[in-house]
């Protein structure tokens, strides 16, 4: 009898753990499903990624033939092969420019004029920063105060090897220096200068700027003979010697005259003495210096 009883008391018991059993078991499949489902994302976006960098090295394999071939073709049209720490500056360059300080007439001699001209040209990227890079430079001189036919003071031309051994660096500026003399000396102080910059890659750029100089010949600054000022020369040219000229006074005015004594009284008949330098100034009397001759007396 009590067996019977009994059996119905275990049967919640058991129904609590059989459930307890599939909460547990289905809340061990979700987390599964959610580490199954997060395991599935990044296999995909490994094999994204894995395609991506496939692509990335053909395509890097593609621009290595492309500027291979380049290099090449441009060797066979050149006599110099292009050195490749300048092809991976060749898409810099956008322009050239002077530099204002070092772009100007240079006097070497210390004279009067200058001698030559002193040129620092940069080459540039597009937002005007310097790039290094060497290639054929033609410079071109003139002055358009003179005739068509005579405007042309003259050409210098750099190839690609002299460019790179005029490379400048220093406190005012950087850059390709050319320092040249005249071929023909300039007239006017301020001369047209034009420069172009071809470099290995096919692409020419061009530059223009007004260059300050001083013509071989003509003063630097202005000379000590500026008009209406008196000069030495042309004193002696009159017949001055540079010495004041006496005053000559007829001699009935200079044998008697009144001059005013120290208590600003007139005294009459006095004759002038001849305007001459000034007295020696006298040595001071002291009671020590006194002669006979030079005591003081009472009157």
């Amino acid at each position: 009898m009590s067996k019977h009883i009994a059996a119905p008391r275990l049967v919640p018991v058991v129904c609590g753990l059989l459930c307890a059993l599939w909460l547990s078991a289905c809340s061990a499949r979700g987390e599964l499903d959610a580490l199954e489902a997060d395991l599935r994302s990044k296999e995909q976006s490994l094999v994204e990624m894995q395609n991506q960098l496939a692509r990335t090295e053909d395509d890097l394999k593609i621009a290595r033939r492309d500027a291979a071939a380049l290099r090449t073709e441009l060797a066979r049209e050149q006599a110099t092969p292009i050195p490749v720490e300048q092809a991976e500056v060749f898409y810099k360059v956008e322009g050239i420019k002077f530099h204002s300080l070092l772009t100007s007439g240079q006097s070497r001699d210390g004279n009067p004029g200058d001698e030559g001209i002193s040129v620092l040209l940069m080459p540039v990227d597009v937002h005007g920063e310097l790039v290094k890079l060497a290639g054929d430079v033609e410079l071109e001189l003139f002055d358009m105060s003179l005739p068509a036919a005579e405007q042309r003071l003259g050409t210098w031309k750099y190839s690609t090897d002299d460019v790179r051994e005029h490379w400048h660096k220093g406190i005012v500026g950087t850059g390709y220096l050319f320092q040249e003399n005249w071929q023909k000396a300039p007239v006017a102080r301020e001369l047209t200068l034009h420069a172009r910059f071809r470099i290995p890659d096919g692409r020419k750029f061009d530059a223009t700027t007004q260059l300050k100089v001083i013509p071989p010949g003509s003063p630097d600054k202005v000379a000590d003979e500026a008009p209406g000022r008196p000069q030495a020369a042309s004193s002696r040219a009159n017949g001055e010697t540079g010495v004041p000229a006496r005053v000559m006074r007829p001699a009935s005015a200079s044998s008697v005259s009144a001059t005013p004594d120290r208590a600003g009284k007139k005294r009459n008949g006095s004759a002038t003495k001849t305007k001459g330098p000034p007295d020696a100034e006298q040595p001071l009397q002291t009671s020590d210096s006194w002669t006979e001759e030079s005591i003081p007396t009472l009157r």
